[in-house]
């Protein structure tokens, strides 16, 4: 089904096509730019009376704003507002969650974009939720990848979910390290792993293709990744020992063939 956006121009209201990429919605604004928009929720994580999972809801915000951002960044866009729509109240649980999401910014070098959104300030809520939206943008002539010769699979970072993501915060890998391997000339493509797992999101990346993922081991495939504590990585075969060598962050996992 296609998705149009109502614009405004000369000529009146028009359609704009726009299109879905992975979880990405992409949106052409003019012949040079498009729009890329990504979003993520969270819920039942905080100190709220109903909370399955009890941490300190700046945590909560800053992962929840990791996931677009690393879906972006993995992308190639460049992010331009952050939207936040937190499901309690300002005082305390909203002012806690914004200073979470102002340290994540900090952290991925972002604090000059615009923060808009809300907080609710009518019902008393016994859970803790958020949705956070980024909006970012790039250059027309950037294409959705499609993968056209045979590759490695590999894996930054290991799958976390809930209490262990607290367990683990210093051995989650950084804004800066996605942004160096997706500088590489041999990494053809990057996708974050959320709460599907490895092996579906591996098979996401040979998505219009004839080529399938074949593992080389099976531990923790199937496993959430939470808030994108995995990165999974497309690496031409020539530069696959150059990338391990200098980012022995990485792991190889298994391999792109084509059918």
């Amino acid at each position: 089904m296609s998705v149009y956006y109502k614009t405004l121009g000369k000529e009146g209201e028009k359609a704009v096509p726009a299109s879905k990429y992975r979880d990405l919605s992409i949106i052409p604004i003019s012949g040079e730019k498009k729009l890329v928009i990504a979003c993520d929720s969270t819920a039942g994580i905080g100190e709220k009376q109903q909370d399955i999972v009890e941490i300190d809801p700046a945590i909560t915000a800053a992962y929840c704003l990791r996931v677009p951002l690393m879906e972006l960044f993995c992308f190639g866009a460049e992010p331009i507002a952050v939207i936040d729509l937190i499901g309690n109240e300002y005082e305390t649980t909203g002012r806690r969650m914004l200073k979470g999401i102002k340290k994540e910014l900090e952290k991925a070098d972002l604090t000059h974009l615009p923060l808009n959104g809300s907080t609710e300030e009518n019902i008393e809520t016994k859970t803790t939720s958020l949705g956070i939206t980024v909006i970012a943008e790039m250059t027309s002539e950037k294409e959705t990848f499609r993968m056209s010769e045979a590759c490695s699979l590999l894996q930054l970072g290991q799958p976390f979910v809930g209490e262990m993501v607290r367990r683990n915060t210093q051995n989650i890998f950084s804004y800066p390290l996605v942004k160096a391997l997706k500088a590489e000339h041999g990494v053809l493509d990057m996708l974050p792993v959320g709460s599907k797992g490895i092996r579906f999101e591996a098979e996401l990346m040979t998505e219009g293709s004839d080529f399938y993922v074949e593992f080389i081991e099976e531990k923790e495939l199937d496993c959430s990744a939470g808030p994108a504590t995995v990165v999974l990585l497309a690496v031409r075969t020539k530069d696959e020992i150059d990338i391990l060598t200098r980012y022995p962050e990485l792991k190889k996992i298994g391999e792109f063939i084509k059918e």
